[in-house]
């Protein structure tokens, strides 16, 4: 291999969403009108969903952190990743109109997918687990609030 990566879950992940084929619904009900100035817009959404898993704050760190990947574009089915300012441009185009297909998409791939939409619940309930411990935080981290902790009755948490 002449490239390697450091995000091997992510190269695990691209291949296993390509061979499920998890972007199918993006790629059937995205469109955008305006033009974009990019030949592939769904694409450049999917680069920056990728850039988002792998931390990316910020568009502008897509091109420091996985735009030089070749690896992890390869996983994601990608020659390469769009640049930066090519997502920004995509993103600018974005509207209602897409936002509104995006969640379409997130509804069909949750249907399709999802343990809920599979679950018989004329045989049974839907027991669902959750954890409602407060995790300790820096009093200035966003979200934090005092709260009861046992044994740490001063410490902050997030909610």
């Amino acid at each position: 291999m002449e490239h390697g990566t450091s995000f091997g879950p992510l190269v695990a992940l691209g291949f296993w969403m390509r061979q499920q084929d998890l972007w199918a619904p993006v790629r059937s009900r995205v469109c955008f009108t305006e033009p974009t100035h990019y030949n592939d817009p769904v694409a450049a959404l999917l680069d920056m969903g990728v850039g988002i898993l792998a931390g990316c704050e910020v568009v502008a760190q897509i091109n420091t952190t996985i735009r030089s990947d070749p690896v992890l574009a390869q996983a994601w089915g990608r020659q390469g990743f769009a640049e930066q300012s090519t997502i920004a441009r995509v993103l600018d185009v974005c509207g209602p109109a897409q936002v509104s297909q995006m969640r379409a998409a997130n509804e069909c791939l949750l249907r399709w997918t999802g343990q809920v939409y599979q679950h018989d619940f004329g045989h049974d309930w839907l027991r669902l687990d959750i954890d409602l411990t407060a995790l300790l935080a820096s009093k200035w981290a966003e979200g934090s609030e005092k709260g009861y902790f046992p044994q740490k009755k001063t410490r902050p948490g997030v909610n």
